[in-house]
């Protein structure tokens, strides 16, 4: 939209809509509103575990002006992206690993800091502790997080961090064993990350 205010405006606009159809569902006592109760919305990206893709255009189709265009990013019943979550169903669970909608693109994106600037290296590595956390505590299988992991370093590294360093911040990680680390029952050491 091009303002400061515009995610309020579009998080207003698009509440305004649903929690008019949510009303009338209760009044009119409509199953369909039912369906909706895990259902979740950041801005302008919906959740809906556990609605058929179908059902889920019928409503959006229902709560909805026909100026707002609904686009799907699921790929199946069983797996979707919400914001930076890829969110599977395996086995009946909800499983979880990073999304990163720019690796979709067909051309590099700059990411992360590149320390062919001249930028304080310290910080730097900071960022890449950072990116450890976050993708500790958005993979649910530890083999997710190795591949995420090993793709930050080479991404990293292709910006000039040195990879000893990087090695050594990552045993540091591993060994505090922060408590996204712990819910794999999965002893890391660096050398998973060759």
């Amino acid at each position: 939209m091009g303002c400061d205010c515009a995610p309020q405006v579009a998080d207003l606009f698009l509440f305004w809509y649903e929690h008019d159809y949510i009303s009338r569902g209760v009044e009119d006592k409509n199953p369909v509103v039912y369906a909706l109760k895990f259902a979740s919305r950041y801005i302008d990206d919906l959740n809906t575990p556990n609605i058929s893709p179908n059902i889920v255009d019928s409503i959006c189709n229902d709560i909805y002006p026909d100026e707002l265009d609904i686009v799907q990013t699921n790929t199946s019943e069983m797996s979707t992206t919400f914001l930076d979550l890829d969110i599977s169903v395996v086995n009946n669970k909800f499983s979880t690993k990073l999304y990163d909608k720019r690796r979709d693109f067909k051309f590099d994106v700059v990411t992360f800091p590149n320390l062919r600037s001249k930028i304080p290296t310290r910080p730097s590595y900071g960022v890449f502790v950072g990116e450890l956390y976050r993708i500790c505590k958005s993979s649910t299988e530890s083999c997710d997080f190795i591949d995420d992991v090993k793709l930050l370093i080479s991404k990293l590294v292709y910006q000039k961090f040195d990879r000893a360093t990087l090695y050594r911040f990552l045993k540091s990680f591993i060994n505090g064993k922060p408590a996204c680390l712990l819910k794999h029952w999965y002893s890391f050491s660096v050398s998973d990350f060759f």
